[in-house]
């Protein structure tokens, strides 16, 4: 089919496209609104060698993923649990931490995702003073020369909205509509492919001139 005709379909049915973006983007909003937002606080770990030895910078890479499973682990989170006062087992709070070693800055990033932005906050500041006191302590039988400086780089920032982004549903909605609209018309389009209405219908299932169209007759009842 040429584009020509795509674009002549297009003209004549636009307005079910038109309405069906509408549809969705007004759906993707309200959903935006009606969903519980989710709540993001972040806070960043230095884990820093005392020397730097390329042995010893390498050994490290390896060390923090290690120390990112141990954010993660049951004992660290149920002290987390226990200084917030939060009402959730271990197995919640994981669900709601990503940690992400930062392999080329040497450093561990935690994120804490939770429905009080407050929480959420508070959740990732505590996770990261648990994760440093227990490093610290680690780090005490350990040779000076070969020991690692675990700090805490900033404060855990204060909770933004995680989700829903309202802007990027309202998009996708958007662009939903567009596709589903054009795949209706299409389908339209093809249902009614062998049904001629007109001299223009006829020519184009043709291919040949209509020379002339005689006209109906009206009768009276």
């Amino acid at each position: 089919m040429p584009l020509k005709e795509y674009l002549r379909i297009l003209w004549k049915r636009g307005w079910i496209v038109i309405v069906m973006a509408i549809v969705t983007t007004a759906s993707a909003i309200l959903f935006s609104y009606v969903v519980r937002p989710v709540y993001r606080s972040s806070i960043w770990i230095n884990v820093i060698p005392a020397r730097l030895d390329l042995g010893l910078t390498e050994s490290i890479k390896s060390l923090m993923r290690n120390y990112s499973g141990n954010i993660r682990s049951n004992t660290t989170l149920q002290q987390v649990i226990d200084r917030t006062g939060q009402d959730m087992t271990p197995e919640t709070l994981r669900g709601r931490i990503k940690v992400s070693p930062i392999m080329e800055d040497y450093v561990i990033q935690v994120d804490v995702d939770a429905y009080d932005p407050q929480v959420a906050q508070l959740l990732a500041q505590r996770t990261g003073e648990v994760f440093v006191e227990w490093a610290k302590t680690q780090m005490l039988d350990q040779d000076k020369r070969d020991r690692m400086t675990v700090t805490l780089r900033d404060p855990a920032t204060p909770a933004s909205v995680q989700s829903p982004k309202k802007k990027i549903n309202a998009l996708a909605g958007g662009v939903l509509g567009l596709v589903l609209g054009v795949l209706v018309v299409l389908g339209l389009e093809w249902l009614e492919s062998g049904i001629i209405r007109s001299a223009d219908d006829l020519e184009r299932a043709s291919g040949a001139a209509v020379l002339g169209v005689i006209p109906g007759q009206v009768r009276n009842a």
